[in-house]
């Protein structure tokens, strides 16, 4: 399928801090900045997903990707459900999907693994994850530096599925199942600014000297552009695989 006519369907799963959004946008904005600077040039449509909004049908895209949220994914609120229920469908239809953070968490529950409340508390700065899966779409074995920022983590990964990223502190950091679903637990469309804006929120959360640590780990450079090349050699080759397999 030549790049240009991927159609993506992004599912923002919150709503941005109203003292965040002039500066800041939707997470919905900030992927679609993040695919300009890898210069794609996708047919992108954003979604509220937290308002109940889903594309017409599942003919009317070709990928999902579903953002980051303040929420816990793993919640028995209506529109979580609704959401969780709508990947097992993408899922059964064959459609690949993305998700980020909230997203991986989510998708990572909605087809049979589990996410739940961590039990060391928040991740937050910038945080290096170990390659634990040489797969197609990876460049090199080095490991990754990306920002996050959670307190929910996935604690069992979905039957078929790969670990993909990990660390001490957050071991099931990213997975894939092969062609149909990339998930990853840092945010690849954050930058330190808004990383920097979200930690404000954080004070009381975590110690002083934490505290002191996350911050210095902004110092080490953010690798969301090598995640964002991730993503998008993930969608390629699983789109382009579908397309070829359908002939």
């Amino acid at each position: 399928m030549p790049l240009q006519s991927l159609r993506l369907a992004i599912l923002d799963a919150d709503i941005l801090r109203p003292e965040l959004r002039p500066g800041f946008g939707s997470y919905g904005r900030m992927f679609r900045d993040l695919f300009a600077r890898l210069g794609v040039d996708w047919h992108i449509q954003v979604y509220s997903a937290i308002r109940g909004e889903r594309p017409a049908s599942l003919d009317a895209f070709d990928a999902v990707l579903v953002t980051g949220s303040r929420y816990d994914a793993f919640a028995d609120v209506p529109w979580i459900r609704n959401l969780r229920a709508f990947c097992r469908q993408c899922y059964a239809a064959e459609k690949p999907q993305v998700g980020i953070c909230f997203g991986h968490q989510l998708l990572a529950h909605a087809l049979g693994g589990r996410a739940e409340r961590a039990h060391n508390g928040w991740g937050l700065g910038v945080m290096r994850f170990r390659i634990e899966d040489r797969t197609g779409f990876i460049e090199a074995d080095t490991p990754i530096d990306l920002l996050v920022s959670h307190r929910d983590q996935v604690t069992a990964l979905p039957p078929g599925a790969r670990l993909l990223l990990a660390n001490d502190f957050c071991p099931y950091g990213g997975f894939h199942i092969p062609g149909r679903v990339l998930c990853l637990q840092g945010h690849p469309e954050f930058d330190n600014d808004y990383e920097s804006a979200l930690l404000a929120h954080r004070e009381n959360d975590v110690d002083p000297e934490q505290m002191r640590r996350i911050k210095d780990s902004l110092g080490t450079p953010h690798q969301g552009l090598r995640a964002g090349r991730w993503i998008q050699r993930f969608l390629e080759t699983a789109i382009d695989g579908g397309a070829q397999s359908s002939l």
